[in-house]
């Protein structure tokens, strides 16, 4: 099923005609028209806010049904700062609006500082050895171990030497 039909048929579950969306969204009439019918492929914004309009994630509009999602390497956005690069190899909302994946690298010392927030966080050590500090108490985690913890209570990490890790975020 192509891009337009898909939103089509979520706007039409939601109850909204195609006035009411298009006032929603900011665009007239005659765009939504051409977008719903394929003549036009939104921009990336627009598709963005018919996502968030339609509380849809933003990948529902392209995956077909068969449940598979690959990643290519190299093609996840990247954030990078003096302590750290993360490969947000999916960000929240590609396969779950409550979901995300990231790749971790450090070249070491404290990279995550003290912080907490809603929901429940993995992390796996792949390479390198990090210091856990979670409340009032520090774990050591080595390459091949897996943590799972509530992230709203504080915790930050601090890497000794290089490390690498995947982390799963799962909001509330």
């Amino acid at each position: 099923m192509k891009v337009g039909n898909k939103i089509r048929e979520a706007r039409k579950s939601l109850g909204l005609n195609m006035q009411e969306f298009a006032r929603r969204l900011g665009i007239s009439y005659q765009t939504l028209y051409r977008v719903e019918t394929d003549k036009i492929s939104p921009s990336v914004i627009l598709l963005s806010d018919i996502a968030h309009q339609l509380n849809q994630p933003l990948v529902n509009f392209f995956k077909d049904d068969s449940r598979l999602t690959i990643v290519r390497a190299g093609t996840a956005a990247t954030v990078e700062s003096e302590k750290m690069k993360l490969d947000l190899l999916l960000p929240k909302g590609v396969i779950d609006p409550k979901i995300s994946v990231s790749l971790g690298r450090t070249p070491g010392g404290e990279f995550i500082s003290d912080h907490s927030h809603q929901g429940f966080e993995l992390a796996y050590q792949i390479q390198g050895r990090t210091l856990f500090h979670y409340g009032k108490d520090e774990w050591e985690i080595n390459e091949g171990d897996l943590i799972y913890f509530d992230s709203s209570v504080k915790h930050s990490v601090s890497a000794v030497g290089p490390a690498t890790f995947l982390s799963i975020y799962f909001m509330e």
